[in-house]
């Protein structure tokens, strides 16, 4: 969005004297064009987003906010919510401090005990759903995990190994059906000034499966190693969340290997999607997984 967009957006609002202020927000080189910061030193700086209002998840999103447990204050929450047109704006305190990127990433794990707490306390009956199944919504979390099993199941018929893929996959069912933050990248935690650890976006705060939080712990560095992953303290992620949960070991390893099993899956339907021949890349990573004795 242009910031001439926003400031139209902003007209007749009690943000409307802040307008002049706008600017875009700029995460390691990355400038966010549907992220702003307005404000001023004697009112204070806000952080709006903004996002289209046709999109189920965006309300889902903001009811999740209003019934969460957050005892620890782990999300920064909306200030406030303005739909205009065909947008809803959700404004939030503007934080200082820095991002867990590049020299600070030591400070992950604690995000992820924290996230383990915030699932445990925020146990939730559907519907469903996640940001891989193209905007459907489930009453329970088998019908979900059955869906993205029978969307990838085309592309791994002529392996021997389809069986056991399946069983493992349906393993998925073992976790916890609560309210996630499924775009947990690196871009989206914070640390204030005063060492509050916080999620400063909830766009992806769902009803869903807490395994699909972990998509970007690149475990096995299948993906590039890019600011946003969490590659070398992907296993302590893992280690300290699956402890907060109060899970133990033998089921954490499995439910893992699940989900990592899936990850490799959802990323060969995609390129299979476009007509891209992965089944050898595929073949090596699903070994791999297969055969991992133990992850954390």
């Amino acid at each position: 969005m242009e910031i001439f967009e926003l400031k139209t957006l902003l007209k007749d609002t009690k943000y409307e004297v802040f307008i002049d202020s706008a600017n875009y927000v700029e995460a390691n080189g990355n400038i966010y064009t549907d992220l702003f910061k307005i404000g001023d030193n004697d009112n204070g700086y806000f952080v709006l987003k903004i996002r289209k209002n046709d999109k189920k998840f965006v309300f889902q999103s903001i009811e999740n906010m209003l019934i969460i447990n957050d005892e620890n204050k782990f999300i920064n929450p909306y200030k406030d919510i303005i739909k205009r047109s065909d947008y809803v704006i959700t404004i939030s305190n503007w934080l200082n401090g820095f991002q867990p990127i590049n020299n600070n990433k030591k400070y992950l794990s604690k995000f992820f005990s924290l996230l383990g707490y915030f699932n445990k306390q925020n146990i939730v009956k559907g519907p469903y759903t996640s940001m891989y199944v193209d905007g459907n919504y489930f009453e329970s979390i088998d019908e979900l995990v059955k869906w993205e099993i029978n969307n990838h199941f085309k592309y791994i018929q002529n392996f021997n190994e389809m069986h056991r893929i399946v069983e493992i996959l349906n393993f998925l069912k073992t976790g916890l059906q609560c309210i996630i933050l499924e775009d947990l990248n690196t871009g989206n935690l914070f640390i204030t000034d005063n060492g509050e650890y916080k999620i400063i976006d909830t766009e992806w705060m769902i009803k869903g499966l807490n395994l699909y939080q972990f998509e970007k712990l690149n475990y096995f560095t299948f993906d590039e190693n890019k600011w946003y992953n969490i590659t070398e303290e992907a296993k302590e992620c893992y280690t300290v969340y699956f402890e907060a949960l109060g899970i133990k070991k033998k089921l954490a390893n499995e439910q893992i290997r699940t989900f990592e099993l899936l990850q490799v899956l959802r990323t060969n339907s995609y390129k299979r999607s476009f007509f891209i021949d992965n089944e050898e890349i595929l073949r090596g990573q699903i070994d791999k997984i297969m055969n991992q004795e133990k992850f954390i």
